[in-house]
């Protein structure tokens, strides 16, 4: 096997368990059914929980000691940070949501997100009146959650010690494809750590090291979905081969900025910081997607799918999620090798552990 398929290979192994227990869950979906506006107010509801535990876990593993390295000290560092995902995000009230054609049916309007409970929602309906007649475009029940409230996400990273008490850190997976949910996958980062003991009279007396680190990390996550139209009938141009490229495209961003502080003894560490932390996702549904109407010139009693309803849904920017983040671990050295864990307090709080080996 080629050096780049071993490599290739062998990223894909590090991410196919979390991308797996994650977005493939939205693999199959009816969102849309009830238009095209109220089914991404859906999707967002529904995704956020997972959106911002990915975004989370991607601020963990930058770091495991306040220390920078020397001028050409380095380090490769193989990380897995896991996000729980709070109780409060494991469901989502319906009737918070303005939705123009679908309405809730019953009284039960609480819903499980993608985190919550692994059983379906309550029953939402898309109903048309016709000359007093109702006629119901479309009705499903929300979907149910995966039962999966900790978003694992490994990481391979690289530092450099620079000059002026400054090392960077670099993290990069190059889009690899995952055959068994057909799911794509890229990512990159980049991290900074500087020491601002240096500035301080004395510095090299202080038993404790204190730097400012911040980073940026971007993943990229591709997933193919299928919303087939039930009847081909009343189409005039499209067919079933039209609307197999339908794909879910989301970019999850998240950085941080910290204060740390460590503390060495011969072989642990003990280090911590305070700092304020920030994801985003955006995500794009693609493809052509047939949304069931009511067109009375074509029938007065049943849906019908018409080349007008074949559309692309706008993007959907979930609400970022910020915050301040505490962070304390502790970092054993033997030899060249580095085992370290830690946790992140913060409204989605982080566990890390990792296994690297340092010349400092």
């Amino acid at each position: 096997m080629e050096k780049k398929k071993i490599r290739k290979a062998f990223f894909a192994f590090l991410l196919s368990f979390s991308v797996i227990t994650s977005y493939a869950q939205i693999g199959n979906i009816d969102f849309l059914e009830g238009g095209i506006a109220d089914g991404a107010k859906l999707f967002e509801a529904y995704l956020s929980p997972w959106a911002n535990a990915f975004g989370a876990s991607l601020n963990g593993g930058w770091y495991n000691t306040a220390k920078p390295h020397k001028l050409g000290g380095f380090d490769v560092t193989f990380s897995v940070s896991t996000t729980i995902v709070p109780a409060s995000a494991k469901s989502f009230d319906l009737s918070e949501i303005s939705f123009q054609n679908l309405s809730i049916s019953g009284t039960d309007t609480e819903a499980p997100t993608i985190a919550g409970e692994n059983k379906d929602g309550p029953t939402l309906e898309y109903v048309e009146d016709f000359m007093g007649n109702p006629i119901t475009i479309a009705s499903f029940k929300t979907p149910p959650g995966s039962n999966w409230g900790a978003i694992p996400l490994p990481m391979l990273q690289a530092g450099l010690g620079l000059p002026l008490g400054t090392d960077v850190t670099v993290r990069f997976i190059p889009k690899i494809k995952i055959p068994v949910i057909d799911t794509k996958v890229s990512m990159w980062g980049v991290g900074v750590k500087h020491s601002i003991l240096q500035y301080f009279p004395g510095e090299k007396l202080m038993p404790i090291d204190l730097t400012l680190q911040g980073g940026y990390t971007k993943l990229k996550v591709s997933v193919p979905i299928e919303l087939q139209p039930s009847d081909y009938s009343n189409f005039t141009t499209y067919t079933a081969a039209d609307f197999e490229d339908q794909e879910v495209n989301m970019e999850v961003t998240a950085y941080s900025i910290n204060l740390l502080i460590s503390k060495k003894l011969p072989v642990v560490t003990f280090y911590g910081g305070v700092g304020y932390s920030k994801t985003q996702t955006v995500i794009d549904i693609v493809g052509n997607y047939a949304i069931p109407t009511f067109d009375p010139l074509i029938s007065t009693t049943e849906p019908v799918y018409v080349d007008s309803s074949v559309d692309q849904v706008p993007t959907i920017d979930i609400k970022n999620h910020s915050g301040l983040r505490l962070n304390a671990g502790i970092r054993l050295t033997l030899g060249v090798l580095t085992i370290h864990g830690d946790y992140t307090k913060a409204n989605y709080s982080v566990y890390t552990v990792g296994l690297g080996i340092s010349f400092r």
